[in-house]
């Protein structure tokens, strides 16, 4: 097994949409083949069911209007003859439309199917006649072929679940080719797509079907059934781990084989049914397999997580399929539920599959796994739109043939195309559009937003199905996974983005993308380079502008404290020496300071003022983190806050306390500054913002946060809150 899937390494990949569009093409055209096969045997123009009572065959419908006069529905056929009455099928016991492999022993099988023989060499005189329970005898004559339109609505169910499961698979791989569960999805979802299409074949036989062909096309849909389950337990052996250190593929598949020769060469009868009791064995062998995955991931959540959403979707379903169709089967030898109901039950097993990779990344596939997905739906839709104008065109091949380019290349391919642009809102790659690059990148701010904004520059030129990052280093772009990831270095530090299939997955990387994004990228970093060389320049110039006001107006401003002719004087020029010193710490974007030595500064500097005027200062502190930092801008607008509310205490009331209380938590700083003495306020009258009061709510609305004042009682009230996240931008 290990040669098989290795070798699947070496093959050169497609892109996830066209791998997937490939696949169901093929099984598209297989599905025609197979209602091709199915309508081309001689048709009878008769529906039949099962009478219970008389144990013989019934007619449920009659589909062709000169058989109307001659048979009714009901009437109940005892046995069927050769025109010659040469030959004759006494038709006791007959289950029309039975599935073979529903019998419990190899020998109730071959005899059904040697019945089903004697009464197909019958039908291929293309005369028959039919003995009814009344007694009555009617020739039908046989129509070379039967109506699609006949083909009953089994035929197509069984064909839709098979194309969900097996396109659900195969998207899977597609996108993860070499991780060996998502080839093993891959192989289960094709084995049910084979059994479903083969039995939809005989499923839908009108009476009767050669022992040969009948033989095949039992033996081709229990294959497909095998493929199913096998590969799913194979997957479980695997995902999200490998249970042993030797593959366990060596041990599944080979005895996956042994049981399909036992079925066709008929060894040894298993006990119970002869069929279906393999399947029993191999649900348990399941949960075996199951339990021990289990314990395994029990020190990892993740996986446990994903392995609990695989074993619900195998276990539960399954387990519902074996309960309302195989079990009755083998216990009671009839069916509970239809046998299309199980079919459907079972396709449920991959729609789980594909919500597991939505939700917990099953298969490491990504979430942009929906986007591949859609783009393959609409594809899709395309070829499906593309065959039904095909099909539907009863005239000669040739004219049929030019009629469909005629449309198609005129009328379909234009409407296609504005349809597919507004749906998908895509805009062409194949134009390097290089103008609109660098301008973007001109316009990033080294060292903040650079790496950000040169991925979004490549995910807006080359709309990928995801973007993973890492610390790899890599000197230059280049290819990997041949075209399927295209691997690129940051354009500012150490690390690499890796953008896997372009265009939502239609295609693979080129190396003409290579050089473009290699060429993107250099120019990138000249730009970040000229940026950062002006950066400098600005920066330096900021200290050589801090230096001078140090040195020359500082200066001076400290000759006049020295000389200050009174105390009014002397506290003017301190105040404006403190303006200049927070001033020059401005300039300084980078700067930071610690909030608690920020708040101490600003503690002293209020109880210096309100000592002054003999005021009790009340200062309550609670803080979270001694160690938050702030900016120089930040605290600036903070301290001229707590400032201008003691001001406003001062200047607008008579208070005997002032209590400012401060918290910082994790998230934000909140601020009340409370104090009475305050005049009443006539009633009906709000009170008036004045300046002070606009200064502040504007320094709280620049650090993203709220300010509040308000006056009751004689007590005037200022709140503030500021959220951290803001503050230490």
């Amino acid at each position: 097994m290990r040669p098989i899937f290795s070798s699947l390494k070496t093959m050169k990949p497609l892109a996830p949409v066209p791998a997937m569009l490939l696949g169901m093409v093929v099984s598209m055209v297989l599905v025609v083949l197979a209602a091709s096969y199915a309508v081309s045997h001689p048709w009878l123009g008769l529906s039949f069911d099962y009478d219970e009572v008389s144990q013989r065959p019934l007619i449920t419908r009659v589909h062709r209007s000169d058989l109307a006069s001659h048979l009714n529905e009901g009437d109940i056929i005892r046995s069927i003859k050769s025109k010659d009455r040469l030959r004759e099928v006494y038709l006791f016991g007959f289950v029309p439309g039975i599935e073979p492999p529903s019998f419990a022993t190899f020998q109730e099988h071959n005899d059904y199917l040697a019945r089903e023989d004697s009464i197909a060499r019958i039908l291929a005189g293309n005369d028959v006649l039919f003995e009814l329970q009344n007694g009555r005898s009617v020739s039908v004559s046989l129509l070379e072929s039967r109506p699609l339109s006949s083909l009953p609505y089994e035929f197509w169910l069984f064909n839709l679940f098979g194309l969900l499961a097996w396109s659900i698979g195969l998207a899977v791989f597609a996108v993860r080719p070499a991780i060996v569960a998502a080839r093993l999805l891959a192989l289960s979802g094709f084995g049910f797509y084979l059994a479903t299409l083969f039995n939809s074949i005989y499923l839908s036989r009108e009476f009767a079907l050669p022992q040969q062909e009948f033989l095949v096309l039992s033996r081709l849909n229990h294959f497909g059934l095998s493929v199913m389950l096998f590969a799913l337990l194979a997957l479980m052996a695997y995902f999200p781990r490998r249970i042993s250190r030797f593959s366990p593929l060596w041990v599944i598949f080979p005895v996956g084989i042994v049981i399909q020769l036992n079925e066709w060469q008929q060894w040894f009868q298993w006990p119970v049914h002869a069929y279906y009791l393999p399947i029993f064995i191999l649900y348990m062998a399941g949960v075996g397999v199951a339990i021990y995955q289990w314990r395994l991931s029990r020190s990892n959540p993740l996986d446990r997580a994903a392995l609990k959403w695989m074993l619900l979707a195998i276990f539960i379903i399954m387990g519902l399929g074996l309960s309302i169709y195989f079990v009755p089967i083998a216990l009671v030898g009839t069916e509970i539920f239809p046998q299309w109901a199980m079919v459907g039950i079972a396709s449920l097993l991959y729609i789980g599959f594909a919500f597991g990779i939505v939700r917990y990344r099953l298969f490491d596939v990504q979430r942009w796994w929906l986007k591949v997905w859609g783009w393959f739906l609409v594809g899709l839709a395309i070829v499906g739109l593309d065959l039904l104008m095909i099909l539907v065109l009863k005239v000669q091949p040739l004219v049929a043939l030019s009629v469909a380019v005629i449309s198609i290349g005129w009328i379909y391919f234009p409407i296609r195309q504005v349809l597919l642009n507004r749906l998908a809102r895509l805009t062409g790659t194949d134009d390097h559009r290089l103008v609109d690059q660098v301008e973007a990148m001109a316009q990033t701010i080294p060292g903040r937003d650079s790496n950000s904004r040169w991925q979004q520059v490549l995910v807006n030129q080359f709309s990928p199905a995801g973007v993973d990052y890492d610390e790899e280093v890599v000197d230059a772009v280049h290819l990997e996974h041949n075209g399927a990831v295209m691997a690129v270095p940051l354009v500012a530090g150490v690390g690499t983005l890796r953008l896997t299939y372009p265009d939502y997955g239609r295609r693979l990387f080129s190396l003409s993308d290579v050089d473009y994004v290699q060429s993107l990228l250099q120019i990138s970093r000249r730009i970040l380079a000229v940026h950062e060389v002006e950066i400098q320049a600005v920066k330096e110039e900021r200290q050589r502008i801090v230096r001078d006001l140090h040195d020359d107006v500082g200066g001076h401003l400290l000759t006049l404290l020295r000389q200050a002719p009174s105390e009014s004087y002397e506290k003017l020029t301190r105040n404006a020496l403190q303006a200049l010193r927070e001033a020059m710490k401005a300039m300084d974007s980078q700067a930071q300071q610690r909030l608690i030595d920020c708040l101490e500064d600003w503690r002293v500097e209020l109880e210096q003022r309100v000592n002054d005027h003999r005021i009790n200062l009340l200062w309550r502190l609670k803080v979270a983190d001694s160690d938050t930092e702030i900016s120089v801008r930040q605290a600036i607008n903070i301290g001229r806050i707590l400032s201008e509310s003691v001001s406003n205490a001062l200047q607008h009331a008579q208070p005997s306390y002032i209590i400012v209380q401060t918290e910082v938590s994790d998230t934000a700083i909140t601020m009340r500054i409370e104090n009475d003495g305050v005049a009443a306020v006539p009633e009906g009258r709000s009170v008036d913002r004045g300046r002070g009061l606009n200064n502040m709510l504007t320094r709280a609305t620049e650090l993203g946060g709220k300010f509040d004042f308000s006056e009751k009682r004689g007590v005037a009230k200022a709140y503030a809150i500021l959220p951290l996240a803001q503050v230490n931008d």
